[in-house]
Order: C-alpha cells, then structure tokens, then sequence
C-alpha cells in the first residue's frame, strides 16, 4: 500500500481549519461516511462538504497528522495555524549576518491585499522590493499588475539606482 502523502486539496483543508489536523481528519471521516450512505452528523466549522475530498481509505488519525508534519514545513504549519507573520519566523528572508551596509541585498515579492483597475481590470498588484540586510532599508521597488517577472525586477533596481542616497546613521541628507 503507498503511504499517505497530503495533497492540495487537503492542504485546502487545513487552511479551513486553521491547520489543525484532527480536526481535518474527522471531516474527512464524516465525507467517507457521507459518501457510504452512512447518517452523519456536519462538522460545525471547517470547509463546505462539497470542498472536502473523498479518500478512499482515509488514513488513520496517527498517519494523517504524520503525514502533515512531513509533508509541510515548519513555517507552513505555523503560517496555516497563527497567519503569515508566524510563517515568517521560520523564512530565512533577512536571516544574513549583518556585516556593512550595501554589502548585501535581499529581493522579495508580495500580493497587495487590494485590488486595482489596470487598463479596464480589476488586478491584485505585485510589489517587489531590495532591502539592504545591514540596515534593514528598503532601496528600491516596484509595482507591477501583473505576476513578478525579470522585468519587474529590473525596474525595482533602477528604481533603487535612480533614489539612491548613501543611508547615515546620523544627519540629514544633502
């Protein structure tokens, strides 16, 4: 029998139930038992049980979180169950050895949770920025409509050449 790995339907799942395993397994449970025309009780909270897969066998509650903790990371886990924040924890993003500054930049993306009208449709934008690792400072970013690519990289760079200014510590800018 293969064993058990967690797909992304139950990934979907467990971001219903904030990643909390048991609670998935026992919906999964009740589908299977929905599905054999056995009388179920609904489980308050979780996912539409139109949403829920239908495992054919369902694994046992001692694989099923198993399977989770091997199937996700340390920060997926945490994200699913405290949000992003906690997920970055575990990120390495801005992890460096701080040494000088401009010695090294990071490069990150990220969704805006708004939404735009972009040539007549409605978009969630990209932002991409540079931080220096040193100081923490964002040097330069961009905002595209579209997914990032090479070219919105390469603008968040000439963004950054085009304002850049030596970062004191002390003083004001000339």
């Amino acid at each position: 029998m293969d064993r058990f790995e967690v797909t992304s339907e139950v990934r979907v799942l467990l971001a219903y139930w904030r990643g909390n395993a048991s609670a998935v397994h026992r919906q999964l449970v009740v589908r299977a038992g929905v599905a054999a025309g056995k009388s179920a009780m609904p489980v308050p909270g979780g996912a539409p049980m139109e949403a829920v897969p239908l495992l054919d066998p369902v694994p046992s509650l001692s694989t099923f979180p198993r399977a989770v903790r091997r199937d996700l990371s340390a920060g997926e886990r945490a994200g699913l169950a405290r949000g992003p924040e906690a997920a970055r924890a575990h990120d390495v993003f801005g992890r460096r050895p701080t040494q000088w500054r401009n010695q090294t930049w990071e490069a990150d993306h990220v969704q805006a949770p708004l939404v735009v009208d972009a040539d007549g449709e409605l978009v969630r934008p990209w932002v991409t920025w540079f931080i220096d690792v040193a100081t923490k400072t964002i040097t330069g970013t961009a905002v595209t409509p579209g997914h990032p690519s090479r070219a919105s990289i390469l603008a968040a760079l000439r963004a950054r050449r085009a304002a850049y200014r030596p970062i004191r510590a002390r003083g004001r800018y000339p």
